[in-house]
């Protein structure tokens, strides 16, 4: 392994210089140089070093293994924090339980100590040895070759058994939050990859992955892999037939636009599936109703808060029909959108027409020129530029800023609402699978490991939604506005040393801010040689 050096780094924008640590190693996988960088500080204004918080920490750990002398060998460092965070967050939710009986008690052990690495890093597995190490994990035995041989070994059958435990202790009965997402893949020979269209616009191989999360509890509750080339309309008949084995038939199906079709609700509704879909704008019997609800739509009795005041107005209009039986329509206007939107088209207008004044008109606002404007040049009077009062007028009376959800649960306007907002949680979590976790392009050859890795990162999507559920639930003033991420940062370098003999096992002096954290979250700690029950306290300034 190579040394690590410190390298000065300078913020083009600030101009202020950053101090790394910089630990220069080859890319196996991409097969180039690559570096690992930590920053540990930067350089004031008297061009001393100014060492942050998680250098300063790590340092004491140091003097403490120093102070214990020669005559005594400490024999462990444990880095505890992040542990201890990850811990309490998978207790609460009884995953491990799950994990051991589809997997066996050793394997879901290595599972879940590699999601660990994955929600708190969200780098290449391989690379994960260390980090493992540092924590207590080094009698796992994960190595590079051991972890290809455990993601090999998840296979479609413990992956399933687990799915449908975890959708038994989760209950299923409420509205399923349903997306799917492309993954691009250098693997070959993938039965699951194929080129189709690919949602990040990159011109490889890709899979498709499919999530359902939990509209009550915010956590995911299945995955799946999907064929590249298959279209959102068809993994809906897939989906179906998959909870069903796992014997879920009886929920709410929440998804976007893309699975809006006449037959594709009435599937649903034919398997005695329930829905909730937006309307996309272009469905002519959309636009009729409302232009029918319009008028009576911005009412005192229809406006929904936020919590900040009017954001927007709705309306719930029930029909039974003979496509889906009892169906509910709700009907949105968001007028604050509206005057955003208007505002600026108008500014975008007036500068197409100052180029027209001016002779000096752009292709790109050709149509605009056209739609909106009336152009007369004459010898005498020159150029005369004349708005068309009636395209204007016909863009101001438009439906933009109205939509329309249908569905087939009895909800008023602002649960139906809520419910949909709460699918910005499942692409939320695309991200978090695809970027934050090493998920962004596939990298392994073998549908085998492949699928083990994809299991592995949706255990730590689990977690890591469970752990913002649970950070997003405390007050931002009471927490000091600090994400999840935030947390486990400051808590990294909260350690447990271990020495040989009759030596007790000791721990780092807790942080104020750590000290916080743990109050905050419930968390059992130990500081100046005496547990702390971790039991919330009242937040004190910085």
């Amino acid at each position: 392994m190579s040394e690590k050096r410190v390298v000065r780094i300078t913020n083009k924008k600030t101009g202020t210089v950053y101090l790394y640590e910089d630990r220069p190693y080859w890319d196996k996988e991409k097969k180039r140089p690559a570096h690992e960088r930590k920053c540990i500080g930067k350089i004031g204004p008297d061009g001393t070093a100014e060492y942050n918080g998680y250098y300063r920490d790590r340092e004491k750990i140091h003097a403490l293994e120093r102070k214990a002398g020669p005559q005594v060998t400490v024999s462990r460092t444990t880095l505890m924090g992040q542990r201890m965070l990850l811990d309490k967050e998978a207790g609460r939710i009884k995953i491990e339980k799950v994990l051991s009986k589809a997997f066996g008690a050793d394997d879901a052990a290595k599972i879940m100590a590699l999601a660990y690495y994955m929600v708190c890093k969200g780098k290449a597995l391989s690379r994960s040895e260390q980090w493992l190490e540092d924590r207590g994990y080094g009698d796992l035995g994960l190595t590079s070759q051991r972890i290809s041989e455990l993601l090999a070994r998840i296979g479609r059958d413990a992956v399933n058994t687990f799915l449908k435990g975890w959708l038994e202790v989760n209950s299923t009965s409420d509205t399923l939050l349903f997306d799917i997402t492309s993954v691009s893949t250098y693997g070959k020979n993938n039965p699951y990859s194929e080129y189709g269209y690919n949602r990040d616009r990159e011109s490889l191989e890709q899979i498709n992955l499919a999530l359902l999360t939990s509209c009550k509890s915010g956590l995911p509750l299945w995955v799946k892999e999907l064929e590249g080339s298959m279209s959102d309309v068809a993994v809906v008949n897939d989906v179906i037939d998959e909870l069903r084995r796992l014997g879920i038939s009886s929920f709410t199906f929440c998804g976007d636009r893309g699975f809006y079709s006449a037959g594709n609700l009435k599937n649903l509704e034919d398997n005695g599936i329930k829905f909730l879909v937006p309307v996309p704008s272009n469905v002519k019997w959309g636009k009729e109703m409302i232009a029918e609800h319009r008028a009576t739509l911005v009412s005192p009795m229809n406006v929904i808060y936020d919590g900040e005041g009017v954001t927007l107005y709705g309306k719930t209009v029930y029909k039974a029909t003979p496509e889906y039986g009892r169906t509910w329509y709700h009907i949105y206007y968001d007028p604050a959108r509206k005057d955003k939107a208007v505002a600026a088209f108008m500014i975008k207008l007036k500068k197409c027409y100052d180029e027209l004044v001016a002779g000096s008109p752009i292709e790109a606002h050709r149509s605009l020129y056209e739609q909106y404007f009336i152009v007369k040049d004459t010898p005498k009077r020159g150029r005369k530029v004349i708005q068309n009062e009636a395209a204007v007028r016909e863009y101001l009376e438009n439906d933009s800023c109205y939509w329309i959800l249908i569905g087939t649960t009895k909800l008023t306007a602002p649960q139906a609402l809520r419910d949909y907002r709460d699918r910005g949680e499942v692409e939320l979590g695309f991200d978090d699978l695809k970027n934050v976790m090493d998920l962004n392009r596939l990298r392994s050859h073998s549908s085998a490991t492949i699928l083990g890795k994809i299991f592995i990162n949706f255990v730590a999507l689990i977690l890591l939604s469970s752990l913002n559920r649970t950070v997003s639930a405390i007050p931002e003033k009471d927490r000091h506005y600090w994400s999840a991420s935030d947390m486990l940062d400051k808590v990294e370098t909260y350690s447990k040393v271990h020495f040989v003999g009759k030596y007790k096992d000791r721990f780092t002096t807790a942080t104020l801010k750590q000290r916080q954290i743990f109050d905050l979250l419930g968390i059992k700690y130990v500081y100046k040689g005496e547990e702390q029950n971790g039991e919330p306290q009242a937040p004190k300034d910085l």
